[in-house]
Order: C-alpha cells, then structure tokens, then sequence
C-alpha cells in the first residue's frame, strides 16, 4: 500500500508542478537526429588507371617530339655542313685562280734570265720577294745564275695542272722557251717545253713559293678510263619506228622553231631558234623506261653559210600522250 502510494505521489506532483510538466513535453517534442550511413569509398582504380595512361601518353609525345627535334637539328647540321663543304669548294676554286694571278709575273722573272750582271741582280731580288719568310735558309742561292753563259727567253706559258695538299700546293705549267747561247759570234736559238713545278704554300687567298721551282718532262692528262655506264638491253619493239621518226621531226622542230612553237613537244622547251639547220640523227639507241623510253642519240646540224656539220649527243625521255610523243626531259651530253 505504500509503494502505491508513492507512485501515485509522484504523479500528483507532476500534475501539481506546471513548469516540469512544460519541460517533459518539450523534451519530448525534440526529435533525434537521424543516423546517416556511413559513406562507402569510392573505387579510385579507373581515376589511377586514367592517371597511368595519361602520364604514358605524355611521356610518348614528349618522345616522338624529342625525335622529331633531332631529326630536325640533325637536318640542319647536315645541311649546314653540306653548304660549308660547298663554301669550302667555291673558296678552293677562287684560290687556284688567285694563286694563278700570283705566280704569272713569277714564271715571267724565272725563265727569263739575261747574262748580264745588273739583270741578273734586279731579277734576283724580284723573286725574293715572292718567298716564304725563312731566317734558316739560304734563300739568296736559289736564283744565282752566276757562270751562264746564255739568255733564256720565255715565249709563252699555261697553267697546266695543280696537285693540292693541306696547306701546300705544287702549281704546275707548261713553259716554251728558248735558250739563246753565241757560237763564234752566232746567236743560236734551241726550243724548249717543259714543265715549270713551283711549290706553294697558301692560307686563304694568300700565297708564297715555299721552294726551289724545277723543271720536269710533260705527262699526258688522258687517263685510260672506262664509261660507268651499265650495259642495257636495247628496245627493238613494235614503238620503235615510230620513236625514230620522231627523233627527226623533233630535232627539225629544235633547230628552227621557237620556245613557245616546241611546249607543244617538250616539257621545258628549248630551240636553236633557227642558229642552225637540221641535218640527220646518228647511232640512236632505245631503252624502254617505265611507261617511256630513254632515248640516246646523235643530232648532226649544220652551219646555214657554209653547211659545216655540228653534231651533238643528246639524251631524251620520252612518253606517249594522246597517242603522241613527248619530250619529258632532253640533255645534253
């Protein structure tokens, strides 16, 4: 009876008491927040993935351009080696001509020596002039003509050949003189050819004679050289008369007609506009060539005046257009 008691009092008190009975209700008017689920990571493989491939490709372009770089850097080099080669070449040939220029009035004042004191000093002193500075040699020497007993007069000479090293250089020509010598009185007169040898060292555009000029026996410049052409077998088809009357209404057309008459026949015209006349074509060969032929030949032309004959080898591609020939190139050989 007294646990009742008790329970029913605090209930009655609740009842009683305003402020607890507002308070329980608010409290219970406050809803819980709601547990969210916990968020589940995402797959990160396929963003790695894609991060790997890109990097990949990154590094191939970066690749391909580092090549495409070098090629072009390796490009440039070679060309700007192939045009120093070719500087160097032109500069070679300017330097034989320089060096011919400075050794005309050297042959002059070495093959011509006159017996007489006051020519032989002047002469003397003149070449010097054309050496190396040496200090250790007796360069005086090279040009004492003490005990002649003659003249020697140049008649004519010609730069005959030039045999190159690296910094010196052996000028040759080909000298005709004549030695004068007096027999009981007699002036005598003996033709000489031969070769003139004088060494020469040269830096640029600049020369000296670096020794003692000599005369040596002339060599013959024809070498025994065979053509580098390959042997080709010979078109003896069904085009062949044809081809060759073309050649000679071609060359008819090529000695008498204009630029303008032959771009009807020939892909870069050219003419002899009418300087000469059409003769006959000789020794013409034919070589099939793809879809043309090569052509090899001799053209014979002559002189209006005086019918002398011209001849010339020519070498000609040619096609078939239209059921017509044309000249895709002609050189000359």
């Amino acid at each position: 009876m007294k646990k009742k008691r008790k329970k029913n009092d605090g209930k009655i008190a609740t009842e009683n008491n305003p402020l607890l009975s507002a308070f329980k209700k608010k409290l219970k008017a406050v809803k819980k927040p709601e547990k969210k689920p916990k968020s589940i990571p995402k797959d990160l493989s396929k963003m790695i993935a894609v991060g790997v491939w890109t990097m990949i490709g990154t590094f191939v372009f970066f690749a391909f351009l580092a090549v495409l770089l070098s090629i072009s850097n390796r490009s440039a080099l070679n060309d700007l080696a192939r045009q120093q080669e070719q500087n160097s070449k032109q500069k070679e040939e300017v330097s034989i001509v320089a060096g011919e220029r400075f050794l005309s009035g050297f042959v002059e004042q070495y093959i011509n020596v006159k017996n007489e004191r006051s020519a032989a000093e002047k002469r003397q002193d003149t070449l010097m002039k054309y050496l190396v500075k040496d200090d250790e040699t007796d360069q005086e020497t090279w040009f004492d003509t003490s005990g002649a007993q003659g003249d020697r007069v140049l008649n004519d000479f010609v730069l005959y050949n030039v045999k190159k090293g690296e910094g010196d250089s052996l000028f040759q020509y080909k000298v005709n003189y004549q030695n004068v010598v007096k027999i009981k009185k007699k002036e005598h007169k003996i033709e000489k050819l031969a070769l003139l040898n004088i060494p020469v060292k040269h830096k640029g555009d600049e020369f000296a004679v670096s020794g003692t000029p000599y005369l040596s026996e002339i060599y013959d410049l024809k070498g025994d050289i065979a053509s580098s052409l390959e042997e080709r077998e010979e078109y003896d088809g069904d085009q062949s008369a044809a081809i060759k009357e073309f050649l000679n209404t071609f060359f008819r057309k090529y000695a008498e007609e204009s630029k303008d008459d032959m771009s009807y026949v020939m892909k870069t015209p050219e003419t002899l506009n009418g300087h000469l006349v059409f003769g006959d074509v000789e020794n013409i060969r034919i070589y099939k060539k793809g879809d043309g032929f090569e052509v090899s030949s001799i053209a014979v032309f002559k002189e209006k005046e005086t019918n002398l004959p011209v001849k010339e080898r020519f070498s000609l591609s040619i096609v078939k257009n239209s059921g017509q020939y044309y000249v895709n190139q002609l050189k000359h050989q």
